[in-house]
């Protein structure tokens, strides 16, 4: 049983796909014969395209206030009513109320209601994004030079994402005439948060989302993603694989939640996941909670040929992916079936010989609900062997597990007869529990360690009771200590994306868990000679 296994054979020199541009609502001109709502919204403010200097003309919003509603308005991808404007930092309710007269979130010379504009109808209203747009774009769009241009995209490469308008004034050649001239024309945003390298503890959490939506519910059309996406920092570098004079080889974990067609669809999604692993230098990924094997089809290709402008615009390789799963058993649907998966970059020099599957685990809980079923995967990479086992062990707190259910041992001991017989052994995935926890004594006796310590948690909802348990994890053996590194990481920034829901909000987080990953040498360290002569 589970002898099945499905894979992704990446692809041969296949073009990449051409995008489809975004199309404006066809706009009439302002006709009205006698006085009606739309002329008394005509002279407000609309909140959706105001600059802060606009905004900073209403009552009590000074500066900071006007700076809070754009990069607010920014993350949620634009306001739709005006009742949403209280939610920006320092706005308010009551500050709201005095200003709800002067303010409108519909066009200007438009009579359609907001409730009828999409995603897309909003931020197409809006103003080029000097910390987005390429050469070309803020050419075509602010009428400026062309190396003027190339200024403004050279000094945010040095320099980070422009704070403010006012920072185009730090750009040589760019006065304050012009920026005057410009800037009913340009807006700024805040950049995608760079990637953690370190094991830093979390400090801010964002809340976890509620629910995913395709670029149809989005109302984008395929290949519009470049409009949108966040950027990334660019002073960040592309980890390189050498480390202490050594080639190394990054391999992490990552319980990406409830994994379906309908969440990959989100183009949100597929940016974190793929940047995630380009930016933290992740070869290979073990992946839990995949309830459709399309969707790690889908992060294949979204390497391969992507459709999202930041990952197109990646200047490192992206590498060519494969993928490997458990088929479902005779008789299930393939999908809703929760599976545990590896994802790995073939062009790194990592190999599976073959994948196997373990026992299936059972446990009586609520309807005899099944734990996934552990993957072994035989990898070598040049002349090292690399056995990893992939799992999703569930604890009382995860879903399904009633409160008054009896917590029984986790089923732990099932790895017995691999323990001895793997050389080069890491168990890696979603444990469920703390590393101290009892039922993990099995692995202490066979002199396994563990990268994460109890006191570094690998969850990132606020609202998770066990936000602050390490679920994720990597054990290892003897056998892979003379290979380890020492360095491993749990990447806690760059999850979220202002395309994935968070409630009935924006900005949410791809998995309320965070990607963990270990670093392996795979080569001999490398010397200089001298020549002395």
């Amino acid at each position: 049983m589970g002898d099945h296994l499905s894979r992704h054979q990446p692809l041969q020199h296949e073009p990449r796909p051409s995008h489809l541009k975004g199309r404006r609502r066809n706009q009439g001109p302002y006709l009205s014969g006698t006085w009606s709502f739309a002329d008394a919204s005509y002279n407000r403010v609309n909140i959706n395209t105001a600059t802060e200097e606009e905004l900073m003309t209403l009552q009590g919003i000074n500066r900071t206030l006007a700076h809070n509603v754009v990069v607010y308005r920014h993350k949620i991808g634009g306001f739709r009513k005006v009742e949403d404007m209280a939610l920006a930092p320092g706005v308010g309710a009551a500050r709201l109320q005095q200003i709800r007269p002067e303010i409108c979130v519909s066009s200007r010379g438009s009579s359609q209601p907001v409730g009828s504009l999409s995603s897309f109808d909003l931020l197409s209203s809006t103003r080029v994004d000097a910390n987005v747009a390429s050469e070309q774009q803020l050419v075509a769009s602010l009428g400026i030079a062309q190396d003027l241009a190339q200024r403004i995209v050279r000094y945010r490469a040095l320099h980070g994402p422009f704070k403010h308008v006012d920072g185009l004034l730090q750009v040589d050649g760019l006065d304050a005439p012009l920026l005057s001239a410009i800037r009913p024309k340009v807006s700024v945003s805040f950049p995608r948060l760079a990637p953690s390298h370190s094991c830093a503890r979390l400090g801010d959490r964002p809340k976890p989302m509620s629910s995913y939506y395709s670029l149809q519910d989005l109302s984008l059309s395929h290949g519009t993603c470049d409009r949108f996406t966040p950027v990334w920092n660019p002073a960040e570098e592309a980890f390189t694989g050498i480390f202490d004079g050594r080639k190394v080889v990054r391999i992490g974990t990552w319980n990406l939640h409830s994994l379906t067609l309908d969440k990959i669809n989100n183009p949100g999604v597929r940016e974190v996941i793929c940047l995630t692993l380009l930016e933290n230098g992740i070869k290979l990924l073990a992946v839990q909670e995949i309830l459709d094997e399309d969707a790690l089809e889908k992060i294949c290709l979204e390497l391969e040929k992507p459709t999202v402008a930041t990952v197109q615009e990646w200047k490192g390789d992206r590498g060519k992916w494969k993928y490997v799963a458990l088929d479902t058993s005779l008789g299930q649907e393939k999908q809703n079936v929760e599976r545990v998966a590896f994802l790995w970059d073939t062009t790194s020099g990592l190999e599976l010989d073959r994948a196997i599957s373990l026992e299936k685990l059972l446990e009586q809980y609520n309807g005899h609900q099944p734990y996934s079923q552990p993957l072994l995967g035989l990898f070598k990479v040049g002349m090292l062997p690399l056995n990893i086992i992939n799992v999703h062990l569930q604890s009382k707190s995860d879903p399904g597990v009633g409160a008054g259910t009896p917590q029984n041992t986790l089923p732990v001991d099932m790895l017995r007869a691999h323990l001895a017989e793997q050389k080069q052994l890491i168990i890696m995935g979603h444990f469920g529990l703390q590393p101290d926890a009892i039922e993990f004594n099995i692995l202490r006796e066979n002199h396994f360690q563990h990268c994460v310590p109890c006191d570094v948690n690998t969850n990132i909802s606020s609202k998770d009771k066990d936000s602050d348990f390490t679920q994720g994890n990597i054990w290892w053996n003897q056998e892979v200590a003379n290979a380890y590194t020492g360095r491993w990481g749990v990447i806690r920034q760059g999850l979220n994306s202002p395309w994935i829901p968070d409630g009935w909000k924006w900005g949410g987080v791809v998995s309320q868990h965070c990607p963990v990953w270990m670093e392996i040498f795979t080569g001999e360290k490398q010397t200089v000679k001298i020549d002395l002569h």
